[in-house]
């Protein structure tokens, strides 16, 4: 009886809550019951609607810890040079990045505070994960691994954790442009700590803002992330009753001090794919790693937003850099994660390229250099020089712009067939130069060896089986080494491919020069006639 009375009293407060455009808040306390009596219909109405709920009345060390993260981890982070990134408004991002399966050590710093916040995380992660099975289904939320197929639900995934510390810039901010604009996670449920002076913007189903102002340190956002409907329930009756929740950083002013935020993603192994009856239907396996990196339908999204193109642009290079983070000492500057200038570790930080031009990052990601491989980090307000330098220190297996010379600073080093074979001073180019003309010398005379052996005139010792397989390996070698060679003329380095073809005229010099012309002039193929007259008159010789 009570519980039914219980269950009247709380839709009446939902409706309420909802015709107020506040975020529907739910004590720890009533979540808990609710889920234990399995009188859910109103928070599924919220999911449904809103995707968006706020559980309230954490315990008081949840909230002292908030507050301590929210004091203690913009110094922290920055004493510890973790990345900075430029956001769309001028204002910059540090990140403190972990996940479930490979786990970070938080910093000392800030240590004891993020391990309360994260067993309180673990609580509420429980709840919820309890109350999803309950409304969409056990059944329609299992999923496997292509590596591991034992069957796996909502409770058994994985999760990312990251401290975000955005920090204004004074001057430099523009209040029109979102510090990180209108997105849905790609995820499957999004708990994030609240920060009253800068709160997170919300949209509900019906695309009005939902506020989220009045939430206490004592509170913690449930987010509906775009991966539960769109990719786990694809297919299912019960998809639509979550709704993903579109959400935005406002742009950072100059008066307020600096926002910090704890947030917790689950998620799934990149392999991992449905495996409801829905799923089933389908001839393809729906892995997450696809959906996870945009490749999905945009009209299967249950409420599109308008989005200015430049808006949507930014969206998608800001899930690629959720998709994953790099190490503390680089950042994402135009397709790699590069190394951090160590000489200004207190300033900001600018992906450029020879020319001084901004390259895309995850941030500019219009009038900006793509497929320059000459992009670097450099510092903002640095007069450095690079003149001393070979080249900018970032390898690459090919000059995209076509045939360079070496010795420019600020051109990217030349990567040697092997990754590990980085040609980063003028000695180890050096000696990258003479390895490619031995090569060259070498590929000649094997093709000599080659022909020789063939044609009978040097090791006769050697016979049937065991000559026919010198033979073959020679070949196999003749092969390797010419397309060794092919590789060393595409990285387009001026300087290799002249040493290449020196190489290769040195060794038809010293070797082949008495030769039979053949019709390839490819190094693996070139000079490899063979008197095959003079073969067979010495052939039909030893037979008889």
């Amino acid at each position: 009886m009570w519980e039914k009375v219980l269950a009247v009293i709380f839709q009446l407060l939902l409706i309420k809550v909802s015709e107020a455009g506040d975020i529907f808040k739910i004590g720890l306390s009533e979540l808990d019951s609710l889920v234990n009596s399995d009188q859910y219909s109103s928070l599924e109405s919220i999911l449904s609607s809103s995707g968006s709920l706020a559980v309230t009345n954490l315990p008081s060390d949840y909230a002292q810890a908030v507050r301590n993260i929210k004091r203690s981890a913009p110094a922290c982070l920055e004493q510890l040079k973790y990345p900075q990134f430029y956001l769309p408004d001028g204002s910059q991002r540090r990140t403190f990045a972990s996940a479930s399966d490979e786990p970070e050590e938080y910093p000392d710093c800030i240590r004891e505070d993020s391990e309360t916040i994260a067993k309180h995380l673990d609580t509420v992660d429980v709840l919820m994960s309890r109350l999803i099975t309950s409304i969409a289904g056990q059944e329609n939320l299992v999923w496997k691994t292509q590596e591991d197929q034992s069957m796996r639900n909502f409770s058994t995934t994985l999760y990312k954790e990251h401290i975000h510390v955005y920090q204004p810039l004074e001057g430099q901010n523009d209040e029109n442009v979102y510090a990180a604009p209108f997105h849905t996670d790609n995820g499957l449920l999004l708990m994030i700590t609240p920060f009253q002076e800068h709160p997170l913007q919300i949209k509900n189903k019906m695309g009005e803002l939902v506020e989220t102002g009045e939430l206490g340190d004592d509170t913690l956002l449930v987010l509906v992330a775009s991966g539960l409907s769109q990719w786990l329930l694809k297919g299912t009756k019960s998809s639509s009753k979550f709704f993903p929740v579109p959400h935005a950083v406002p742009s950072l002013i100059n008066n307020i001090s600096p926002r910090t935020v704890f947030a917790r993603m689950k998620v799934v192994p990149m392999d991992a794919f449905p495996t409801n009856i829905e799923a089933q239907k389908m001839k393809k396996r729906n892995l997450f790693e696809h959906f996870f990196n945009g490749v999905k339908n945009s009209a299967s999204e249950v409420c599109p937003i308008t989005k200015p193109a430049y808006q949507l642009a930014l969206e998608k290079s800001w899930s690629t850099l959720k998709t994953t983070e790099c190490s503390h000492s680089e950042a994402y500057c135009w397709m790699n994660c590069l190394e951090l200038p160590t000489t200004c570790p207190q300033s900001p930080v600018q992906c450029i390229n020879k020319d001084a031009k901004p390259c895309c990052t995850d941030t500019i990601t219009e009038d900006c250099e793509n497929m320059d491989q000459s992009c670097r980090w450099e510092c903002k307000a640095s007069n450095h020089t690079t003149d001393d330098k070979f080249c900018n220190g970032q390898g690459t297996d090919m000059y995209m712009q076509g045939f360079t010379a070496s010795g420019d600073a600020k051109d990217a080093c030349v990567i040697l067939l092997f990754k590990s074979w980085i040609l980063d001073t003028r000695a180890k180019f050096g000696f990258g130069c003479v390895g490619v003309i031995l090569l060259g010398i070498a590929i000649e005379g094997l093709l000599c060896l080659r022909r020789e052996l063939q044609s009978r005139k040097i090791l006769l010792w050697i016979r049937g089986v065991a000559r026919r397989v010198s033979i073959v390996l020679l070949f196999a070698l003749n092969i390797g080494s010419g397309y060794l060679a092919m590789l060393v003329a595409m990285t387009y380095s001026v300087e290799l491919f002249i040493c290449m073809v020196i190489g290769l005229v040195m060794g038809h010099a010293i070797f082949n020069t008495e030769a039979a012309v053949g019709e390839s002039v490819d190094p693996c193929c070139a000079s490899q006639a063979i008197g095959h007259t003079n073969d067979a008159k010495q052939k039909n010789a030893e037979n008889t």
